[in-house]
């Protein structure tokens, strides 16, 4: 069965998901009052082993490579999307599909 892990980017740091071991399924941008505030990125993982990169954006840090296996792990996308909307609750707070 595969797994999936749910990853995001912000105005001040950027995951990295251009990577040989995921597979971006889906992307969700969520905005809150306009204004576009996270892209959450659905991963199916290919190898167990790997690691994600965290880069700074609007902020100065080195990148963060951290093992995934500290990530919460889900069975579905169907999962992971239930999370995702639990956000979009009124006219303030918007989820929008990218892909």
């Amino acid at each position: 069965m595969s797994e999936y892990i749910l990853v995001s980017t912000t105005e001040r740091y950027k995951t990295v998901t251009e990577n040989p071991d995921l597979e971006t399924v889906k992307e969700y941008e969520y905005y809150f009052f306009g204004k576009k505030k996270t892209t959450f990125s659905i991963c199916k993982i290919k190898n167990p082993v790997t690691r994600i990169v965290i880069q700074g954006v609007s902020e100065v840090f080195p990148d963060n490579s951290i093992p995934i296996k500290v990530f919460p792990k889900f069975e579905t996308m169907e999962e992971i999307e239930k999370e995702i909307y639990e956000l979009d609750q009124d006219e303030e707070s918007k989820i929008v599909l990218v892909q």
